[in-house]
């Protein structure tokens, strides 16, 4: 009776799958795979049981993007072939885009473009006396000899008077920045190290009194600003910048 009861099973469901061929299997836009999307005429690709146009940005080409299974153009897409309307460039992006308007700096300074009042022109942009309060609002620039990048004992005192407003005094939490400076004798690559030696002198007594060197900008720029056409010019070229912001 088992064998007679299986044997029925087993034809019931070979039928089923005759059947289901006899009827041509999932219809369009059902389907199983990529395959069963490209017949009769239509294509696409298989998404989740049901055909669709594409699976992502690529299957759509060049200005198109897929978007939930439909390729749409790309709003503002440029390349060399599609140009830019309204005076908008192309970015690197493919996207066109108005072009940022060049506008003058205003901490920047030159001849032609001076600084508000109370501020003074030094490395290219304006500067502000430090807001300290007594004995945190003035610090010379340290001075060096003739191609050294040794600190005197003035300046090394300039440097610790610095660091304790830094640390605990009426500017602490605020940044600093050295730049070094050097005469216009030798060569540019020469003056540049010297420079960055000066300014990085500086930094070695900041961050010993204690303060935390991420707090503290070395830059150097040679002979760039060097002006001096004798000894006492020479002098005051050889320094580093103090700028604490």
């Amino acid at each position: 009776m088992r064998r007679i009861l299986l044997g029925a099973v087993g034809w019931s469901l070979l039928l089923t799958g005759v059947l289901a061929v006899g009827c041509g299997g999932l219809k369009y836009p059902s389907c199983d795979n990529d395959e069963s999307c490209n017949s009769d005429g239509h294509h696409g690709v298989c998404m989740q049981g049901k055909c669709v146009e594409c699976r992502d940005d690529a299957t759509c080409g060049k200005g198109k993007a897929c978007v939930e299974g439909a390729c749409s153009a790309v709003a503002g897409f440029c390349d060399d072939s599609k140009a830019c309307a309204n005076g908008e460039s192309c970015g690197k992006d493919h996207r066109c885009a108005k072009a940022p308007e060049a506008k003058h700096d205003p901490t920047a300074c030159d001849d032609e473009h001076g600084c508000p009042t109370g501020e003074r022109c030094q490395n290219g942009h304006c500067v502000a006396p430090p807001k300290g309060g007594p004995g945190c609002t003035d610090f010379p620039p340290p001075k060096f000899q003739f191609e050294s990048p040794e600190l005197d004992a003035e300046a090394k005192k300039t440097l610790e008077r610095l660091a304790a407003c830094l640390t605990s005094g009426t500017l602490k939490g605020a940044n600093v920045t050295l730049v070094g400076h050097c005469d216009a004798r030798g060569e540019m690559e020469f003056n540049m190290g010297l420079g960055a030696q000066r300014s990085e002198a500086g930094k070695v007594i900041l961050v010993g009194a204690g303060v935390a060197a991420d707090r503290i900008l070395t830059v150097s720029r040679g002979k760039l600003d060097a002006n001096g056409t004798d000894e006492a010019g020479y002098a005051n070229d050889r320094r580093v910048d103090i700028e604490v912001r």
